[in-house]
């Protein structure tokens, strides 16, 4: 009997402990925690590209002679503004002269033979002869006459002398890296406006058109925002980069842009609806990838996977949540999918 009354005392201890746990984990099970959150908002967004650029010229040419010469005369210092058809600089003109004198003497003798041939005291052949001659001698002197002067032809900035007054003009190779290598005797550069030169990556090219706006920043103007436009696409891609050559115009008017300068770049695309939320809201899940929202309904927690679209500041553009969410934005580390939270 002393045995039977032991165990029944065993039982009714176990049973009681058991009852004991139960209620214990049903309470903590019903503690809430305490969350603040915040509306999941839609907002209008401009998608852009960012960019890195180089500054250079709109137009550039590197002006010389068609033939060796000695320079006599440079009419311009560097660093002048030239207009279109100014005498820049003078050649060395004996084989100029040369070339007048020759034909100033065919010139008579086609006179001569154009008076015969006219009355039809000379033949055709003879007077075909002395015509062709004289264009040559002609054509001759012309391009002597443009050798022996070098005219601007566009208005624009000089900016160096290749070759300097006394010396003799060869054909020699300018050989600084990203402007024109062709022989010349002076560099004329048109200044107003500038071409940003960017390189768009092939993904993106279907969302860039010629007259696009395009925001600029330059280091050396710290950090002033400039607006330019696209003016140019290049038609095919660079086959080491994948990439196409995109030029955006600048207004230069008063030169403080240089060729040469680095400038970073934004090219806007068209506005775009998203749902946006704090930063404060995305949690990634530790040695993933994977970005989540932990989304309250009716003090339940959710947990909701999401895509980041765009982050501007401390405003994240996401998808796979709707506008009006409530979404935890302190305390997300203390819960769970399932969770009971207490808002605050």
């Amino acid at each position: 009997m002393k045995r039977f009354a032991f165990l029944g005392t065993l039982l009714i201890l176990f049973t009681s402990c058991g009852e004991k746990k139960e209620t214990t984990v049903a309470s903590s099970e019903m503690v809430k925690v305490p969350v603040k959150v915040a509306v999941a908002e839609k907002m209008n967004y401009t998608p852009a590209i960012d960019l890195s650029g180089t500054a250079f010229a709109d137009r550039e040419a590197n002006l010389g002679a068609a033939l060796p010469g000695r320079v006599e005369k440079i009419y311009f210092p560097a660093g002048s503004k030239v207009k279109k058809g100014d005498l820049l600089v003078s050649m060395s003109g004996e084989m100029y002269t040369q070339a007048l004198v020759e034909f100033n003497a065919i010139e008579k003798d086609y006179e001569r033979v154009s008076r015969l041939n006219e009355k039809g005291s000379i033949s055709s052949q003879d007077y075909d002869h002395v015509k062709a001659k004289y264009d040559a001698s002609r054509a001759k002197v012309e391009m002597m006459r443009k050798n022996a002067e070098i005219v601007a032809p566009f208005s624009g900035t000089i900016v160096e002398y290749l070759v300097q007054e006394g010396e003799n003009y060869f054909f020699n190779l300018n050989l600084d890296p990203g402007y024109s290598s062709t022989s010349g005797i002076l560099r004329l550069m048109k200044l107003d406006p500038v071409q940003v030169e960017v390189e768009i990556n092939e993904k993106d090219l279907s969302q860039v058109k010629k007259g696009q706006k395009a925001i600029i920043m330059f280091d050396a103007l710290s950090g002033e925002k400039l607006t330019g436009k696209i003016s140019s696409i290049k038609p095919v891609l660079s086959t080491l980069t994948h990439t196409a050559t995109a030029r955006i115009e600048l207004s230069n008017a008063d030169g403080r842009i240089k060729p040469g300068m680095f400038a970073h770049v934004k090219i806007e695309m068209a506005p775009v609806e998203s749902v946006s939320v704090s930063l404060n809201a995305i949690y990634r899940q530790q040695g993933t990838a994977d970005d989540y929202l932990f989304a309250v309904e009716n003090g339940i927690v959710r947990r909701v996977k999401i895509e980041k679209i765009f982050i501007d500041g401390n405003v994240v553009g996401v998808s796979g949540i709707d506008a009006g969410a409530s979404v935890i934005v302190s305390g997300k580390e203390k819960v769970h999918d399932g969770s009971m939270v207490e808002i605050r």
